[in-house]
C-alpha cells in the first residue's frame, strides 16, 4: 500500500513539473511577441576593436532565433498589431490605357473649299452663257435659218443627213425629218462676214439599198450685218442605176444639191 502512495505522489510530481515547464514557455513567448519593434537610428560606425567582433551575432540574438524560430521583422509585426499596411512601389507600372483606333479619330478630308469651287465655278458658267446670248442679240443682230428640202422623189430613200456650220454641226437627222416640201432645221444667231456650210448625205435606192452614195458638198456664203439671212438646201436625185443596171446592164447616178441664199430684213423688236 505504502509502495502505491509513492508512485502517485512521484507522478503528481511530475506532471507539476510539466505543468510548470510549459506554463513558462508559454510566458516567454507572450513576452516575445509583446516587446515593441525597435526604432530604426543611423548606426553609428563601430570603433576599430569592435570590428573584428561584428561578423559574430550577438547572443540574445542567437537565443532569440533559437527559441523563436524565424525572426519576426518590422512589417511582420506592424501587420500583426494591426498597422497600415505597406505602401505599393513606387516602381510599379500603372495600368495602360487602350490605344486610340486611328480609323475611328481621324477625320474625313474638307469638301467645303471644293463645293465653294463649283459653285464659283457654276455662277461664272451662268453669266457667260447670258453674256453670249446678249451679245448674239445686241452686237450680231444677224439672224440666219436653214431649211432643206428633199426632192429625190420615191425611188430613194434619205439614210441620213448632217449640217456643218464653220464646221459645228447644226443639224443631223434622217429622211422622215426632211420631206419635199421642206423643214427648218436651223434658226439662230451668226456673225456678220464670210461662213461655210458642209452637206453630208447618205442615199440608198428603194428597189436595191445596194446601190447607194455619200455625198459632201461645201458652200461658202456671205451674212450680211443686221439681217435676216435665209438658207435653202434642195436635194435632186434623178439616179436609174437600180431599176436600169439589172435590164440593160448600163445605168448612172445622177445626184446634186443645190443651195440657195436670200436676205431679209429684221423683224421690229
Amino acid at each position: 500500500m505504502a509502495h502505491y502512495r509513492a508512485l502517485i505522489c512521484i507522478a503528481l510530481a511530475a506532471v507539476f513539473v510539466l505543468v510548470a515547464a510549459t506554463d513558462a514557455d508559454a510566458q516567454r513567448r507572450r513576452r516575445r511577441r509583446r516587446r515593441p519593434p525597435p526604432q530604426e537610428t543611423q548606426q553609428a560606425e563601430p570603433p576599430p576593436d569592435q570590428e573584428a567582433g561584428d561578423g559574430a551575432p550577438a547572443e540574445g540574438d542567437s537565443d532569440a532565433q533559437a527559441e523563436g524560430g524565424a525572426q519576426v521583422g518590422p512589417a511582420e509585426v506592424g501587420d500583426e498589431a494591426g498597422g497600415p499596411a505597406a505602401a505599393p512601389s513606387p516602381g510599379a507600372a500603372a495600368p495602360e490605357e487602350p490605344a486610340a483606333d486611328p480609323f475611328l479619330d481621324a477625320e474625313g478630308p474638307d469638301l467645303g473649299p471644293i463645293r465653294e469651287e463649283f459653285t464659283a465655278i457654276m455662277d461664272e458658267l451662268v453669266q457667260v452663257r447670258s453674256r453670249v446670248a446678249v451679245l448674239g442679240r445686241q452686237l450680231f443682230r444677224t439672224r440666219m435659218t436653214v431649211s432643206v428640202q428633199n426632192r429625190a422623189g420615191d425611188d430613194n430613200n434619205l439614210a441620213s443627213m448632217v449640217l456643218k456650220l464653220d464646221g459645228a454641226p447644226i443639224f443631223q437627222g434622217e429622211g422622215g425629218e426632211v420631206s419635199e416640201d421642206g423643214a427648218q432645221v436651223f434658226d439662230g444667231f451668226a456673225a456678220p462676214g464670210p461662213h461655210v456650210l458642209t452637206i453630208e448625205v447618205e442615199q440608198r435606192a428603194r428597189a436595191n439599198d445596194e446601190y447607194r452614195y455619200e455625198l459632201r458638198d461645201t458652200y461658202r456664203f456671205q451674212v450680211i450685218r443686221d439681217r435676216l439671212i435665209e438658207v435653202t438646201i434642195v436635194l435632186d436625185d434623178d439616179s436609174d442605176i437600180a431599176e436600169d443596171f439589172e435590164d440593160d446592164e448600163e445605168g448612172e447616178f445622177d445626184v446634186r444639191t443645190r443651195m440657195r441664199v436670200a436676205t431679209r430684213a429684221l423683224a421690229s423688236q
